[in-house]
């Protein structure tokens, strides 16, 4: 009886169901049609004509609704409309895909389509879960690889925090925390929530203790617990005494450096040494006591030799920005100086002229001490090689006293000639030794390589040679930054010890930012770049080695003679 009834429903739903009725009775047929449909889709994907791959597809979608290929139709759709760029409608029909056959083996296929249609459109939040979701649940060696690599590029780049906390949220318990945990730390490290950075940092250590991740945390793990305002730097400066002037604008430099960096998370005392090595010994006891983990000072060789041990038995690294004698730096292994390489490049451009078999030679040199300091380097040097000065003048500013000078030197026989000058003068000075058809090499230092010069300076600075250093080539936008914020928070012009006061407080804080050690120490050696807007970073395993090369002006570039 009870059989009998189900029969009898059963008639009566074909009954109302004439299509169901026919695919119940013509199934066979049905999926065989759909079959001859779905196999020239498939022979038109191969053969690379991809809108006839698609109508196929369309058309088992429309007219086969009931088959078994429809999950294969759409996913096929998503692959020709990917390789014809069409990324809407791939990541359209995998959609479709996922809503209309959930249970689909092809879901999961098709989410690296997916993945890559929602990068192209620029949807990065759907992009990055997508990624993530085939690399946890592919089988697909070279899927998972291109979700990985693909998903940590999005994370490099994701500058929303708050993507990058859901996602965390959504994958925590998945193999995919260990990167989400380091992008994570580092987004918060660079926005200086220092706080939750270093929390994230910890977790990423203590769930994943062998990821290689843990290797590229550098210095950001220390310095997320140091800057968030616990680090204590003393300044040790001659503020009064003889050396008062070089004191005070190192302070200004390094102030001026305070303002624009650290002024929120690093805290400053002064200590004045009178420009007396006595006192300077007493000072830096006083900021050891008062806490202090590192120093900018002192200036003079004389008060650094009276400090430098007392810091090191203290675990202190010290930074003098203007002591140039490099035997204290045995002293102690964290100490560092901060010079100028200037008189390293006259002497390396007077050596390298003299093998050039240049032997008759002119210096012209700035009304400044330093000039008239590097003019003596250079004529020291290339008599030690075997060569001649025959004169060393000081060029006036003024045009009269400069013509009078150019007149008495013109036919003096020197092959070539040293200048010394900043790039300012040098678009003065160097026209007017074409203006007097002085048939001479000119030598220089590496304001040479100003950009200014290239683009004004045209056919007298064509062939001129100098030495520099290569971080000096790199771009002139760092000084021009610095200057710029000089001008609008003292007016006028920064000086050499304003500018390395400025470099000491910068590489402290880039040591402190990017550091590979818990050691401050180990983190300033390992600096990537130890040039500055005006000094080089030396210590005591590299204390000689400015790496000096020779430039030459050709064609308004500067190419490098090897």
């Amino acid at each position: 009886m009870k059989t009998a009834k189900i029969l009898v429903i059963s008639v009566i739903l074909i009954s109302f169901l004439p299509g169901c009725r026919w695919y119940i009775f013509n199934r066979q047929k049905y999926e065989q049609e759909a079959l001859a449909v779905f196999e020239r889709a498939e022979e038109n994907y191969k053969k690379g004509t991809y809108t006839d791959a698609v109508e196929e597809c369309s058309r088992i979608i429309i007219n086969y609704p009931r088959s078994q290929l429809v999950d294969d139709a759409y996913y096929l759709a998503s692959l020709s409309f990917a390789k014809e760029k069409d990324w809407t409608h791939a990541v359209g029909a995998a959609q479709k895909l996922e809503k209309e056959y959930p249970k689909s083996p092809l879901v999961a296929k098709s989410r690296i389509i997916l993945a890559e249609g929602y990068e192209h459109l620029k949807l990065y939040p759907q992009a990055l879960t997508a990624y993530i979701e085939v690399y946890l649940s592919t089988n697909n060696t070279v899927e998972r690889s291109k979700a990985e690599t693909r998903a940590k590029n999005l994370l490099g780049r994701e500058k929303d925090y708050n993507v990058l906390t859901d996602l965390y949220k959504k994958f925590s318990d998945t193999e995919a925390a260990e990167w989400l945990l380091y992008f994570l730390a580092s987004k918060a490290y660079e926005v200086e929530d220092f706080e939750r950075s270093e929390r994230y940092f910890a977790e990423l250590r203590q769930r994943f203790p062998h990821s290689p991740y843990i290797d590229m945390i550098g210095g950001r793990e220390i310095s997320s617990a140091v800057l968030k305002g616990e680090f204590f730097l003393g300044l040790l400066l001659p503020l009064t005494g003889s050396f008062s002037e070089f004191g005070n604008k190192v302070k200004q430099g390094v102030e001026l450096a305070h303002k624009l960096e650290g002024k929120n998370t690093i805290y400053i005392e002064v200590y004045d040494t009178h420009s007396d090595p006595g006192e300077a010994a007493k000072g830096i006891q006083h900021l050891i006591s008062r806490g202090a983990k590192a120093i900018i000072g002192p200036l003079t060789s004389a008060e650094v030799n009276a400090t430098a041990k007392i810091a090191g038995q203290a675990g202190l690294t010290m930074i003098s920005p203007t002591s140039t004698d490099p035997n204290l730096l045995y002293l102690n292994n964290c100490l560092f100086q901060l010079n100028s390489y200037a008189e390293e490049e006259a002497r390396e451009i007077a050596r390298f002229a003299v093998r050039k078999d240049y032997m008759n030679f002119g210096i012209l040199y700035p009304q400044t001490e330093q000039g008239k300091n590097l003019a003596d380097v250079f004529a020291t040097t290339v008599k030690a090689e075997g060569g001649k000065v025959l004169y060393s003048r000081q060029l006036s500013d003024t045009v009269v006293n400069m013509k009078q000078t150019f007149l008495e030197i013109r036919h003096k026989g020197a092959q070539a000639i040293f200048l010394p000058f900043d790039h300012h003068q040098l678009l003065s000075v160097v026209p007017q030794i074409a203006y007097y058809r002085m048939k001479v090499a000119m030598l220089g230092i590496d304001d040479f390589a100003d950009r200014e010069i290239l683009r004004r300076g045209g056919t007298p600075f064509e062939g001129v040679w100098f030495a520099a250093t290569p971080g000096k080539l790199a771009s002139d936008l760092a000084l021009n930054s610095f200057f710029n914020q000089y001008r609008r928070v003292y007016e006028g012009q920064p000086d050499w010890a304003v500018t390395l006061g400025y470099d000491a407080y910068m590489f402290l804080y880039e040591a402190l930012s990017e550091g590979k050690n818990l050691s401050l120490c180990e983190a300033m050696r390992m600096l990537d770049d130890r040039r500055g807007l005006l000094g080089r970073l030396l210590y005591l395993t590299d204390p000689d080695n400015p790496a000096i090369r020779i430039y030459t002006i050709y064609k308004n570039e500067i190419k490098e003679i090897k």
